[in-house]
């Protein structure tokens, strides 16, 4: 097949879709696909994920920043301000008003957050990343100038690469399939107004309309999209990468004398106090008293201000040790060299097949996972079905998970790992296969 990939995220930026789909193109090169690529030039990213993919096969698009003049604007409001005066209001474009004119401060900074908010609601459509739309369709449209792909293949998000891949479908007459690795107008962590909501969700149905297929990351959202849309919809997992698990080999860290032994539990990401956050765990630590010391969270990559104040509510901070954002390669071997995994969910059924992509690399760990949330989520559906995991009920229950590995790391110096049947069916080859199949039968290409 020759296959047209649209996606902002690629390698080397180092974030989890383009660790996905990074590797997808890898594989469909492999297995003889021909493939090319309409990705973003300069991301705003840390530029530190391995990048093999042959460069002749990417066009790297420019893309415009709609952000940056409100945000200049609030930069020099916030600078014409008094240096001495205490702010008296702060808004989402960063002005204050002082203590001289506290009234009259206080009715320009709303007025100044309500054009704020007013510009992004309407200039960030579908979201923030418009801006690459020209410029990703003007190279993608070089590109099929003289190459017909047979099947164009966008991932969102950003949901603007929805647009880019059905415009330039379009343009090369091309079946088109678009993946949604999150939710657009029904994303409960972000709602929009109704109105937005209303613009999105009659966008989205318009969009699917003119796709052959469907691709998602669970079967929960599976079947939404699919009685939705009424497309042929494929479930393809985040997976975990095999060849960097197979070069690192860790049965988790060894405990040196038995009155020095620490459980270190690792995570990996950012967090949503209040929704996806730590709390209960440390709430499980606090009630351990002095055998609480014992335990180490380790977070990489996650914002000191998130973690801190929950930390300090429980009064466990020095339990919490937190770490730069580190490549995947370097997360994955902290991933292995843990006791123990921390994964979060959002405790409401709206988080009902939301798995976030960290989840199948803590599989692929074999590392026990203690997640939190949703007791019937998928990832605590698979872990409880597959060994590879428990789920948090309550403070004084974790407390007792915490205390039995305590005493198995004492007693066996490390904890036993996942069995290896926990992560069978789960690396990425296996899930690219699974869209690669899918693919083939939408175009009538035979597999290989």
């Amino acid at each position: 097949m020759k296959i047209l990939l649209v996606t902002w995220y690629f390698p080397p930026s180092n974030r989890i879709g383009a660790v996905r789909l990074g590797g997808l193109a890898r594989y469909l090169l492999a297995n003889g696909h021909d493939v090319r690529v309409v990705t973003c030039k300069d991301p705003p990213y840390r530029q530190t994920l391995a990048d093999d993919f042959p460069p002749e096969r990417v066009a790297r698009a420019k893309w415009l920043d709609v952000n940056a003049l409100p945000r200049a604007v609030a930069r020099y409001s916030k600078g014409k301000g008094s240096a001495a005066a205490a702010p008296a209001a702060t808004t989402a474009s960063g002005s204050a008003g002082s203590t001289a004119s506290r009234a009259p401060s206080g009715a320009i900074a709303r007025f100044k957050s309500f054009l704020s908010t007013a510009y992004i609601r309407i200039v960030n459509w579908p979201d923030k990343r418009i801006g690459w739309l020209p410029y990703a369709l003007g190279a993608g449209r070089r590109m099929v100038k003289d190459w017909q792909p047979d099947i164009v293949f966008a991932s969102a998000p950003p949901f603007t690469t929805l647009l880019a891949g059905s415009l330039l479908a379009r343009k090369a007459r091309a079946p088109l399939v678009l993946e949604l690795r999150d939710r657009w107008w029904d994303d409960p962590y972000y709602p929009p107004p109704a109105w937005l909501g209303a613009i999105n969700r009659f966008t989205e149905r318009r969009l699917m309309a003119g796709a052959v297929g469907l691709s998602t990351v669970s079967e929960p959202w599976a079947e939404t999209y699919r009685a939705r849309h009424g497309k042929p919809t494929v479930v393809v997992y985040n997976g975990y990468d095999a060849e960097i698990l197979d070069g690192i080999r860790s049965a988790g860290p060894a405990g040196p004398a038995q009155d020095e032994v620490r459980l270190r539990i690792v995570y990996t990401g950012g967090i949503y106090p209040g929704r996806r956050d730590p709390s209960l765990l440390f709430a499980a630590i606090a009630r351990l008293g002095e055998a609480g010391r014992a335990v180490e969270v380790a977070f990489y990559g996650t914002d000191p201000n998130t973690v801190l104040p929950l930390a300090d509510a429980a009064g466990v901070r020095g339990n919490v040790s937190l770490h730069e954002e580190v490549s995947h390669e370097e997360a994955i071997a902290r991933q292995c060299d843990a006791d123990v995994l921390l994964l979060m969910q959002w405790n409401d059924p709206k988080e009902q097949g939301n798995v976030p992509g960290k989840f199948f690399e803590y599989i692929g760990s074999r590392r026990p996972i203690l997640i939190l949330g949703l007791r019937d989520g998928v990832p605590a559906t698979i872990a409880r079905e597959r060994q590879a995991g428990v789920y948090g009920e309550s403070a004084e229950q974790i407390a007792g998970l915490l205390t039995d590995w305590l005493a198995t790391k004492r007693r066996e110096s490390c904890i036993p790992a996942a069995p290896e049947s926990a992560r069978a069916g789960f690396s990425r080859q296996d899930q690219y296969r699974v869209l690669e199949r899918f693919l083939e039968s939408l175009t009538g290409d035979p597999a290989a």
